[in-house]
């Protein structure tokens, strides 16, 4: 069983680097697109027959500014560095939005499902065996932390769902 729970934390941290490699990758090419203008419409400082006048290229960046906010602040935003500490509070976050406590960030709802949070409850606690004598001091605070309030939360949880199928 322990080594099924290894493979899972393998798998897991996979997916996260896979996923923190293409938020990188794409705040990369946004940013050379910002850092290298393209001049549209001119051939050596003369406008080309069939090309928009310079005038209509310096407005359309404004435009485009307007029309999404939301990724402007996306590009701005300095890629995450994958760290122990990083994957931790990730592990507990996804903990969090499992217990209803957080909102998924992809649809915004509030989703329970303690069965994963006990998966992740698990993770950690397999992590944390594996990493006894091996954290630093901090990273063991963020640790303990991270677990600490998920087990907590689960509880919590737990006994109001119990509490509520009491009640019907």
């Amino acid at each position: 069983m322990a080594k099924k729970k290894e493979k899972e934390i393998k798998n897991v941290k996979e997916v996260v680097e896979e996923k923190l490699k293409k938020k990188k990758v794409s705040a990369d090419k946004k940013e050379e697109k910002k850092e290298t203008p393209q001049k549209h419409g001119t051939a050596g400082g003369k406008e080309t027959p069939g090309q928009a006048p310079k005038e209509a290229h310096k407005a359309a960046p404004k435009e485009a500014s307007k029309e999404s906010p939301k990724a402007e602040q996306e590009s701005q935003a300095p890629p995450i560095q994958l760290t122990f500490h990083t994957y931790l509070i990730m592990l507990g976050s996804i903990g969090m939005q499992f217990l209803g406590k957080l909102p998924n960030p992809q649809t915004g709802k509030i989703e329970k499902n303690l069965m994963r949070v006990k998966e992740i409850i698990d993770l950690l606690e397999i992590l944390e065996e594996k990493t006894k004598g091996n954290l630093t001091v901090e990273e063991d605070k963020v640790f303990k932390s991270q677990l600490s309030s998920l087990r907590l939360n689960y509880v919590y949880e737990k006994d109001l769902k119990k509490n509520d199928e009491m009640k019907k």
